[in-house]
């Protein structure tokens, strides 16, 4: 059998050489070869060889379960922030001023918002498992506008003899810099794999299910009729029983059987087949593929509010952050200059995950509090945070100690730690501040003079005992 498979790949359907290293994603040369090629391993492996279950990307998502794992997983990319910052002696600060920064934060091209962009981003990879786009560059190498393509199984990925990637795409190439190209796991380092196809017999069989349920609630299942009546008489009527019959199922009404004619039902009840659980089960496993969380399907069943906030927490942590940080690598290698790549002050794309830990009100500010006293946030970032007004003074750190501000700390330490002349009546002034020690002594200095006699006299009156 390997000998076949390779006389298939010699002479049949010979891979390309190092000089054009792939094929289109899809379509109809590159499904020929798959196809073919996947029949080949199959009979080589002996599992078995499915007919006619694979679904397409635009038929799988007309299954609501994966329409709508694919609508929250596109939808919370395009909600978060998305922009360019710039890492330098003070931090990391947005770079307004960078052309790329308009591109991934307003509009990449004059037909989609940003958000419009990223959510059909997110869509190609999870239905296509690749999402392709162009990106335009200005004579000085600065990126004016990054176009999706709408096909990605029209773009073929090619390799030099040098080892340098490049892509083809309506008969024209492109360079690696040209082209954003966001996959989803690979198998081969080029072209991302596609989870509807990866997983086509549980997304078929959940179609199944859905096209047996319209069957058994919207018509009658396939059967047949059986009669004693002789053949020529229901021959006769057999349009008019069509028509009566597929009138009254139409209308959600009960048909009448005239000439004895009975009805026999080929397929098995929803009981028996056990139809709930099925759908279910089927419901579940297609959560696992795209890995979100039932609540955020809109699946309550088994929901409380302590797990549904810990599924939240896993939702942004397993499932968005590997999609945002696959995003952020590819545009970072492609956007910038060669020079950003080694620059002290290098710029990047960021999407503000912190957009997803948005909670109520009451819940912010006591992390904002948390992080204001200890002098990590000013004011002034609050307010950014809320899209609010700075205010004077709102640039300023404190930390604890009555909130005194940051920049003074070291002249208060330097205040509390330096020694106190408590002799200050040496000097001429008023020693109102005798330690416990030094009074006890002034108290028995003054007793042995009163017992002898030597007294000094202090404006004409006699010196007391305080």
């Amino acid at each position: 059998m390997a000998k076949l498979h390779d006389f298939v790949d010699k002479y049949l359907w010979p891979v390309k050489s190092q000089e054009e290293r792939g094929y289109p994603i899809t379509g109809d040369s590159a499904g020929f070869y798959s196809y073919w090629n996947g029949v080949l391993n199959n009979i080589a492996t002996g599992n078995a060889i499915p007919v006619g279950t694979e679904l397409s990307a635009l038929q799988a998502i007309r299954i609501s379960t994966v329409f709508t794992c694919v609508l929250v997983r596109a939808e919370s990319l395009g909600s978060l922030p998305a922009g360019v910052l710039q890492n330098d002696k003070q931090g990391s600060h947005p770079a307004y001023n960078h052309p790329a920064y308009y591109l991934i934060h307003n509009r990449p091209n004059p037909f989609q918002s940003a958000s419009d962009f990223w959510k059909s981003v997110s869509c190609h990879i999870d239905l296509y498992g690749n999402a392709f786009a162009l990106v335009s560059y200005s004579g000085r190498f600065q990126p004016t506008r990054i176009q999706l393509i709408t096909d990605p199984c029209a773009v073929t990925i090619k390799e030099t003899k040098g080892g340098e990637c490049y892509y083809t795409f309506d008969g024209k190439d492109y360079a690696d810099y040209e082209m954003l190209h966001f996959k989803d796991l690979s198998l081969d380092g080029y072209y991302g794999s596609s989870k509807v196809k990866l997983n086509g017999s549980t997304i078929n069989y959940s179609d199944k299910l859905r096209t047996f349920g319209k069957n058994a609630i919207g018509t009658k299942p396939p059967g047949y009729f059986t009669t004693e009546a002789p053949f020529d008489v229901i021959k006769k009527q057999q349009q008019s029983l069509t028509d009566a019959w597929s009138g009254n199922i139409a209308a959600g009404k009960t048909p009448f059987l005239p000439m004895g004619l009975k009805y026999m039902n080929l397929q098995i009840s929803p009981g028996d087949a056990q139809y709930l659980e099925a759908i279910n089960a089927t419901k579940e496993d297609i959560y696992g593929i795209f890995r979100v969380p039932p609540t955020l399907a809109q699946n309550y069943e088994r929901a409380t509010f302590a797990n549904a906030e810990q599924q939240d927490l896993v939702f942004i942590k397993y499932t968005m952050l590997p999609l945002i940080t696959n995003i952020e690598q590819e545009c970072n290698a492609k956007l910038f200059s060669e020079a950003n790549k080694t620059s002290s002050t290098p710029y990047y794309v960021k999407f503000n995950v912190n957009a997803f830990m948005r909670g109520d009100f009451k819940t912010r500010t006591e992390g904002y509090r948390t992080l204001w006293e200890r002098g990590l946030i000013t004011g002034d970032m609050v307010a950014d945070f809320e899209d609010w007004n700075h205010y004077e003074g709102g640039d300023r750190r404190f930390i604890p100690m009555n909130m005194i501000p940051l920049d003074k700390v070291d002249d208060f330490v330097d205040k509390l730690t330096a020694p106190v002349d408590t002799n200050v009546a040496d000097s001429g002034g008023q020693n109102n501040h005798r330690s416990d020690e030094e009074q006890k002594e002034f108290l028995k200095n003054l007793e042995r003079l009163k017992k002898n006699g030597k007294l000094m006299v202090l404006k004409g009156e006699p010196l007391t005992q305080p």
